[in-house]
């Protein structure tokens, strides 16, 4: 294994334990159909009221997408990682990255389209784009959106609600997420592999 893959390696490990992670978050929310209340006509008590929505958009969704993007991130740093070296210049602008990506692996047709669902605006599933819109944020000020309650200078609260508060119409895109992270992970397994040496 060379130097230059054993890095890549690395790189795509940890990204893979973020969705690793976040695959498990979209299948407790779908199992528990992204319930975040409940009506009944006997008293809940508080633990139960918790055991039975705190797998939901409202607790979950803001740190779930901080993990697909630095998952993301991670991915695509890897593979630009192997193609440019150690001397590569990496930043967090996922637009830059998914470019040089693109630059280098244009033969992936498939993993293009699945990363360019999350990157490309126009790609982006309904919530991720209506998020985007109603922040006025472009793709790479969204990853900060979801480190961050505020933008740098205080200026500017981020409204997360636009992603939260779905209820079951909002499981459809957990589903997506998560056979999108799938897809992406056995293509990424093989096109790592191809690069082994």
């Amino acid at each position: 294994m060379t130097n230059k893959y054993y890095t890549s390696l690395t790189f795509w490990t940890m990204g893979e334990k973020y969705w690793n992670l976040s695959q498990g978050v979209c299948g407790h929310i779908i199992r528990n159909r992204n319930q975040y209340m409940l009506i009944s006509d006997r008293d809940i008590d508080w633990k139960e009221y918790v055991r039975k929505t705190k797998w939901n958009d409202v607790n979950m969704v803001i740190p779930l997408l901080f993990n697909v993007y630095h998952g993301l991130e991670l991915m695509l740093k890897g593979f630009i990682l192997f193609s440019e070296g150690n001397g590569a210049k990496l930043d967090h602008r996922i637009t830059e990255l998914y470019r040089k990506f693109l630059r280098h692996y244009a033969d992936q047709k498939k993993l293009i389209i699945l990363f360019g669902r999350y990157i490309e605006k126009s790609q982006m599933p309904r919530l991720l784009h209506e998020f985007l819109d109603h922040n006025k944020l472009s793709v790479n000020r969204f990853y900060e959106s979801l480190r961050y309650p505020f933008n740098n200078n205080l200026s500017k609260e981020y409204q997360h609600y636009v992603l939260k508060y779905r209820g079951p119409d909002g499981i459809e895109f957990y589903r997506s997420l998560k056979k999108d992270i799938r897809k992406m992970m056995k293509l990424i397994v093989a096109l790592g592999r191809s690069l082994e040496k």
